[in-house]
């Protein structure tokens, strides 16, 4: 901390001076300076801890949208959580996002990403039961606008990672979810990644058309909201992540997440607001 570095360099030229004009000892000059050592370390905390609380875009709309999303809980805005993604953005309907999770967090309960002046301001919920390194998926965004990653921790704080993200072509969840053949929906494709130290990659794609009620259909009407609301990742274990989805992530929705471990084997389910299920198993391991 930068109290403790700027007491420990100038405290040897302080007590010499001290001693000199007072004629006290070393002892004596250490109880006179803790009490102040002491203030500048709660002066120095309490202005780390308020930066820290403090929401570095200056958003007018993050606080009701906090409270919404993360309840009220603790937040802090450090970097035990990394948001990735370009910030300027020409394909506003498929934007890549990737959440970097530091080990410092522990196991993590949620991660959750929001972007703000979307009319879906929710991506997606990733509820893991592993530790994770990094969640990565892909939305849409209508409109220049702050995007947030937030990971809740172990003891129920919230750390959030913020981006300004310009978007050049904008209208990403005004856009029609495309042409998907029946026999196409729903298809799900897995795959899995060797990483190092004995780490894998998990990666999860779905064919649905995510449609977000917004988009005119060939009549010009609204084609009616229509999107995958839940996954969950299953291996030989037990529960990999439970995922609440919006139809503000891309059609054709992705997901891949980086773990420390590999797996034999891995089980995918997924349902979608007409009550469809989908499901897909994958025993096999790519290099």
């Amino acid at each position: 901390m930068l109290w403790w570095r700027l007491t420990n360099v100038s405290a040897v030229p302080v007590l010499a001076g001290l001693k000199r004009l007072t004629g006290m000892g070393e002892f004596s000059m250490h109880r006179l300076l803790l009490p102040a050592v002491g203030a500048i370390a709660v002066a120095w905390a309490t202005i780390a801890n308020a930066s820290d609380t403090v929401d570095p875009l200056g958003s007018e709309l993050w606080p009701d949208l906090k409270e919404a999303y993360l309840g009220d809980a603790p937040v802090v805005y450090d970097k035990a959580v990394k948001l990735v993604m370009p910030l300027r953005v020409e394909d506003a309907a498929n934007v890549p996002v990737i959440v970097r999770l530091s080990e410092d967090l522990g196991q993590v309960a949620e991660v959750t990403v929001i972007a703000e002046n979307n009319p879906i301001q929710a991506a997606a919920q990733i509820f893991p039961h592993r530790p994770m390194y990094t969640v990565g998926m892909n939305i849409r965004l209508e409109q220049s606008t702050p995007v947030r990653a937030a990971a809740l921790d172990a003891n129920g704080v919230w750390h959030v990672s913020s981006l300004d993200v310009i978007v050049t072509g904008a209208g990403g969840c005004s856009a029609g979810g495309g042409y998907m053949a029946e026999n196409e929906l729903g298809e799900i494709a897995v795959r899995q990644f060797n990483r190092a130290d004995g780490a894998s990659r998990l990666k999860v794609k779905i064919n649905h058309p995510m449609d977000t009620g917004l988009a005119p259909g060939e009549d010009g009407e609204l084609v009616p909201a229509y999107y995958i609301e839940k996954m969950t990742v299953e291996d030989e274990f037990g529960p990999v992540a439970d995922i609440v989805t919006w139809a503000a992530l891309s059609s054709d929705p992705s997901f891949f997440f980086d773990l420390p471990d590999r797996r034999q084997s891995v089980r995918v389910q997924a349902s979608d607001t007409n009550g469809l299920a989908f499901e897909a198993l994958d025993p096999a391991l790519s290099m």
